[in-house]
Parts: C-alpha cells; structure tokens; sequence
C-alpha cells in the first residue's frame, strides 16, 4: 500500500514496533507521518466498530477530495469531527479523508498533531512523529465524536 499524499509504501501494522499500531490496524507513512486506518485491519474491537460507525458518515455525506483510498482505491472523501472531552468540551476541529467504499481513514499529522502536546523529540522524525500521533489517536477512539 502506497501513501495518499505521497506515495511512500505505507508500513504495515505488523511491522511496527508499537502495539498501539497492531492493536488498531493503524499503518503509517514513513516520510509524511500520515496513518491509514481500516476496521478490518484493527484486532481491538473497540477501534473496529468506532471506525465502522465512522464510515457511515462518508457514506452519503462529505467533500470529494483528491485522494485516493489506500486500502481500495476509490475516491476519498474529507469531513470534520470533533471529539467530545471528558470535561463535556469538544477537542479542535480534525479533517479526517474517509474512504465512501470501505471503512478506512486518512489521518495527516497536522490534524492529530494540534490535538497532542508538543514533542520536540518528534518534530521532524516522522516514526517518532507517527507513535505520538497514534498514542493521541488511541485515547481519541475512546471518546464520542460529534460529526460537522
């Protein structure tokens, strides 16, 4: 599988390091940091139905964008979610890139990258960037989201 943005061959979730990784069926890019995302690549079972109650939001609604699903091939689509805090706040608007055929997502790092906090260890090292940006989005998937 190749990068949306870039076309760097994605690292699979069997070759990570990181359990968070393997756990949520999360590949990563390499160059940009970017992670890829399908249910039936998450063995939690939690991550599994989030994103499939995700893709139901794609399915009929969202922008067109000029990406294509890593995972299928089809067009992707762009909305945006928040997330709701345990505090009831909602987190900063991310862009999340949904694929309309299959349950997969595009994550930028900028996107996750405004919800963590800064790590100057990991700016400009996309691996360390990417087990960051998964660690954020593990703890995200926990949380209800608001689609917008």
């Amino acid at each position: 599988m190749l990068c949306p943005r870039d076309g760097t061959p994605l690292v699979s979730p069997d070759e990570s390091e990181k359990s968070v990784f393997s756990r949520n069926g999360i590949f990563h890019c390499p160059s940009c940091a970017g992670l890829a995302l399908n249910s039936q690549s998450a063995s939690s079972e939690i991550c599994s139905k989030k994103l499939k109650s995700l893709h139901v939001g794609f399915e009929d609604e969202g922008t067109p964008t000029e990406i294509c699903c890593p995972f299928c091939q089809s067009g992707m689509k762009v909305r945006d979610f928040a997330f709701r805090k345990i505090d009831g706040s909602l987190t900063e608007l991310i862009e999340i890139d949904g694929c309309p055929k299959c349950s997969s997502f595009w994550f930028d790092s900028g996107e996750l990258q405004r919800l963590s906090p800064p790590n100057k260890e990991s700016q400009g090292n996309p691996k360390s960037e990417a087990k960051a940006l998964a660690v954020v989005f593990d703890l995200l998937f926990h949380l209800p989201y608001v689609l917008l």
